[in-house]
């Protein structure tokens, strides 16, 4: 369908249709862990599939959906509502956790309108509710280091730190002219859009900043142990004359043991290039303090992720000291 909406008397169809769908995935031997009513609910576009959904449709499908999962043995899928933009953020998932909160696990968000920070409008609103971060776009062109600043800023750190449990981009593969895609539509414009590799007529690949951006802060995240839990996010703060060239990330990692130490890891964007005026990277030496010792490193312009283990006991075992330093010149930065 392009564009419209969901007319109301399809609501149980279109819920039993997404226990079809989980049902599915799950006799090919996938685990599913959720599963999202609508993409973006509020797009209508003519010339190509989409379909604006209410928030009270897309609520009463989530609690149908919900009755439909829970009878069928998949009472551990999440549902997640929204699927859309930062700016209405503070409205549309807002309402729907309102209304319908007892069917959804909480709400998805994509990049291409508003900022990161409106996460925080549902975190303030309904702080036990879940939020994912799961789609944006490159676009085919842009400038490589241009984007990874925006990545590493606003995706792999901004959107965690804005409470977001994960983090995702929209493509895997493509080839160079953004396709193949769906008829009528005109997604990133011109160009096309560029996804996380793009893949060549002769079978040949390349990675993408999609990619660089991603697999770094991911360093940070990864399981230390086969199995074991993905990394969480600590708190860091930055200050001084020099908080401005870092933009910093902090995680923790359990492990399987419960006798094997914690990972602590850092992600460091210093994006202090001069690119203004014209290229001048300026290296920011830092002295990073843990439980009473330190050690020195000194950040190149780019991305850096630093890990080192730690036991789970003991004073301050989350807590993380870093100092920065230029030309005699101190700044804080805590995590």
């Amino acid at each position: 369908m392009n564009g419209g909406s969901l007319l109301s008397q399809y609501v149980t169809p279109y819920a039993t249709y997404l226990l079809k769908a989980v049902q599915g995935f799950q006799s090919q031997g996938f685990s599913v862990y959720a599963i999202s009513i609508q993409n973006e609910p509020q797009n209508s576009n003519p010339t190509y599939p989409t379909c604006t959904m209410s928030v009270d449709i897309e609520g009463q499908i989530g609690t149908t959906l919900r009755s439909l999962l829970n009878n069928n043995s998949l009472s551990s899928v999440k549902i997640v509502g929204y699927e859309h933009n930062w700016d209405n953020a503070g409205t549309y998932p807002v309402q729907l956790m309102s209304s319908y909160g007892s069917a959804f696990s909480g709400a998805a968000f994509h990049c291409y309108a508003g900022s990161v920070g409106n996460q925080d409008q549902l975190h303030n609103a309904y702080p036990s509710k879940e939020i994912y971060f799961t789609e944006c776009s490159g676009t085919i062109g842009s400038d490589w280091w241009s984007d990874i600043k925006w990545y590493i800023d606003n995706l792999w750190v901004g959107s965690l730190e804005h409470n977001a449990r994960s983090g995702l981009m929209w493509n895997i593969a493509l080839d160079g002219n953004g396709n193949p895609k769906t008829p009528g539509t005109n997604s990133c414009g011109g160009p096309g859009c560029r996804a996380i590799v793009t893949v060549n007529s002769d079978g040949s690949y390349s990675f993408n900043q999609e990619f660089y951006s991603m697999a770094q802060a991911s360093k940070a995240i990864i399981p230390k142990d086969p199995g074991g839990p993905f990394g969480q996010r600590i708190g860091v703060s930055v200050g001084g004359s020099l908080n401005w060239a870092l933009r910093v990330g902090a995680y923790v990692t359990g492990r399987v043991s419960s006798s094997d130490w914690l990972r602590y890891s850092i992600v460091v964007l210093n994006w202090n290039d001069n690119a203004s005026s014209s290229w001048n990277p300026q290296p920011v030496k830092t002295t990073i303090e843990f439980r009473g010792m330190q050690a020195t490193y000194t950040f190149p312009v780019g991305v850096t992720t630093l890990w080192w283990f730690a036991p789970a006991t003991g004073s301050n075992a989350r807590e993380i000291n870093v100092q920065t330093y230029s030309n005699g010149t101190n700044t804080t930065m805590a995590i």
